[in-house]
């Protein structure tokens, strides 16, 4: 049978930027590599994970995908289309296709307008509701799809909780009926009782509306718990992605079975054998030679400083860039 074509393909995304430095009298030019040449692939319907420590280049990823923040190279194929290739309208025209859920609720939400305008903007934007009324009418419905009354529509951020605000910001994600939500930690700021109902809606969403999903988060509970396919970053680039299941119960790269073993048991008469990990994060000024995370592995030896570890197959779809993971 023949392979359905992915919703979205990403290839060797790269996403460098130029910072100034003072030595002295001096200005030194330098770069920061937050994303390194990142694969991603999300299949229609899929939800695939993209997790790693703060400041491994995740987030920055996301926006890249997006074009919020221009890649330096790569490709980047939604349903196909090259989106590096497109500008003005027709970059317009596919970004109704995919839309981001950011990680603030009260920060992604302007205090200025009313619940409504910014549920509406969206559909202004693209000439999808032609007046003011048509697009608060729109709002309206869509507020109720996310649990929210639709007279809400008529008040401001500030009078509502961060669950609701989060609410709000899924509404306006969707209201362009887009494939794909990139979704940028969208529970990580909300209270411990709130983050199930989101993410219950998140998956409610995705069955009536045939969502796709990049799920970024560092929260490796939640990741096992939403995510068919999980890809873990560390300093810009994948170490290690498969399937959730096996990725989770065995993990083949060293960084991913220091984060695994970092994760609460739930359970207080049971203990979790940790995994060292010595020193700090390389800068991403300064990228070590070989293996970036040979400087903190348990298991580096010489040949991890001297060449730089591919992506292999280990089986059972699982792939991890790592000289002595072994293979299933």
């Amino acid at each position: 049978m023949a392979q359905t074509q992915p919703l979205l393909d990403v290839k060797g995304l790269v996403k460098h930027f130029k910072v100034t430095r003072r030595d002295g009298l001096r200005s030194i030019r330098e770069t920061v590599h937050a994303v390194d040449g990142v694969d991603i692939l999300v299949n229609q319907g899929e939800t695939v994970g993209l997790v790693g420590e703060s400041g491994c280049g995740k987030s920055t990823a996301g926006r890249a995908i997006l074009r919020l923040l221009e890649p330096t190279s790569g490709t980047i194929e939604l349903e196909g289309t090259d989106v590096m290739k497109l500008s003005g309208e027709s970059l317009r025209t596919i970004r109704k296709k995919m839309t981001i859920v950011f990680q603030d609720p009260f920060a992604a939400l302007d205090p200025r307008m009313m619940i409504g305008d910014i549920v509406a903007e969206p559909l202004m934007a693209h000439s999808i509701c032609r007046t003011r009324s048509e697009g608060i009418d729109r709002a309206r419905e869509l507020l109720k799809i996310v649990g929210l009354r639709p007279e809400f529509v008529s008040r401001y951020p500030h009078e509502f909780s961060g669950g609701q605000r989060q609410r709000v910001g899924i509404a306006r994600a969707i209201a362009t009926d887009p494939k794909l939500l990139i979704l940028d930690e969208p529970i990580s700021a909300l209270d411990i009782s709130i983050r199930a109902q989101i993410l219950n809606l998140l998956e409610d969403l995705q069955s009536s509306h045939g969502l796709s999903y990049l799920f970024i988060a560092h929260d490796l509970s939640v990741v096992r718990h939403i995510c068919d396919r999980v890809a873990v970053m560390y300093m810009g680039v994948i170490v290690e992605e498969g399937p959730s299941t096996q990725l989770f119960s065995s993990p083949k790269h060293p960084y991913t079975q220091a984060l695994l073993a970092s994760v609460p048991i739930a359970d207080p008469s049971k203990r979790r054998e940790r995994v060292p990990l010595e020193g700090d994060v390389p800068s991403p000024v300064s990228i070590p030679s070989g293996c970036r995370f040979r400087a903190r592995c348990p298991i580096a030896q010489d040949l991890c400083a001297q060449q730089i570890p591919l992506l292999r197959d280990l089986g059972n779809g699982q792939f991890a860039a790592c000289h002595y993971a072994v293979s299933n």
